[in-house]
């Protein structure tokens, strides 16, 4: 009996250390998910007992390993679609963390019929430690070079007088270039300061402004290096068009896309990533003669280098409404102020975050 429970609390204890250090689960969920865990453990005592020192951790892994595969199966079936989608993020990090622990408790109960228990239980823990640290140092380093958060800065143009910038509705917050992306900008385009704000200008007159940023941030690592992406979006779209960005390969890089007419995309800034690419979805909406943008959607793929371990993550929508006419979608004119001269809107811009 004083072997179970060795085995149970040696699993236990090690799971709830393991995935509280490598952010795998909250405190309570591992607190309480190791309870389980740890029971299948201990109910293998005598299959580890009988295999030996050699043999017993393989089994000890296998069998963490399938538990971590089994709660996965549950939560894609019967879970919520947050908890899933974190599920899938941290599968890889779950799958070293049981393997080890399972591995360690095995190893610890056959040496147990062999050798004392103090060396039974450090033999266990640097076995248990070695098969967690290692695994999770790759994927730590796979995540801080692909799966960082991506900045996201839409440039847009408007059809004002030069004297004049873009208004933008009451309460909307105004989205400002960096230091560094207002440098890397002069670079590339003419950057003014102007009555709207900061602006840059094309090669053929036309000024953009930021109209939005949006930083895309994947669950589970909020924090590391972070992309930026100015992308220009084309004027004068009549129809919904779509497009696959690249993004730069450096995890702290910058780089400025200009986007086309049938799916054109002129990336500059410098190498492009294999392992991130933005898949941007351009709706617009034409009525009463006025070409508006209606919605943009961004969805972020990420791939590693030893294969396709993460979910896409998509926008709830960046509502960027913005006529290329000189009237406001939204609120068509009135018949007296048709004489008047009209000005554009960026349309409903949601709060930078």
């Amino acid at each position: 009996m004083k072997t179970y429970a060795r085995t149970y609390w040696f699993t236990w204890a090690f799971l709830v250390v393991a995935a509280a250090l490598t952010g795998v689960a909250s405190l309570k969920d591992a607190f309480f998910g190791g309870l389980f865990a740890a029971l299948l453990s201990a109910l293998l005592t005598k299959v580890y007992e009988r295999s030996g020192p050699r043999y017993a951790p393989l089994l000890g892994a296998a069998a963490g390993t399938l538990w971590v595969v089994a709660m996965f199966f549950r939560l894609r079936w019967f879970g919520y679609p947050e908890d899933f989608e974190m599920a899938q993020w941290t599968l890889g990090t779950d799958i070293s963390v049981h393997a080890a622990g399972f591995a360690g408790a095995a190893l610890m109960t056959a040496l147990l019929a062999r050798h004392e228990f103090p060396k039974a239980l450090g033999g266990g823990l640097l076995l248990a430690a070695a098969m967690t640290v290692v695994p999770y140092g790759v994927i730590a380093w796979i995540d801080h070079r692909v799966a960082g958060p991506v900045e996201l800065v839409v440039l847009v143009s408007a059809e004002v007088a030069s004297d004049e910038g873009p208004i933008r509705r009451p309460g909307a917050v105004q989205a400002n270039f960096t230091p560094a992306e207002i440098v890397f900008l002069k670079e590339r385009m003419l950057v003014v300061e102007g009555p709207g704000g900061t602006e840059a200008v094309d090669e053929s007159g036309r000024r953009y402004w930021p109209l939005v940023r949006r930083r895309l941030v994947y669950p589970g690592n909020p924090g590391g290096p972070v992309r930026t992406v100015l992308l220009v979006l084309p004027p004068g779209l009549s129809a919904a068009e779509s497009w696959s960005v690249p993004v730069h390969q450096d995890p702290q890089g910058l780089a400025l896309v200009t986007l086309g007419a049938r799916k054109d995309v002129r990336f500059s800034g410098g190498p492009a990533s294999q392992s991130v690419r933005l898949d941007v979805a351009l709706t617009v909406k034409n009525k009463d003669d006025v070409v508006a943008y209606q919605n943009l959607q961004v969805e972020t793929f990420r791939k590693s280098p030893i294969g396709d371990l993460y979910a896409s993550i998509r926008t709830q929508g960046i509502a960027a409404a913005f006529p290329t006419s000189l009237t406001d979608p939204k609120s068509p004119p009135k018949a007296e102020d048709k004489a008047k001269p009209r000005r554009p809107s960026f349309g409903n811009v949601p709060s930078a975050k």
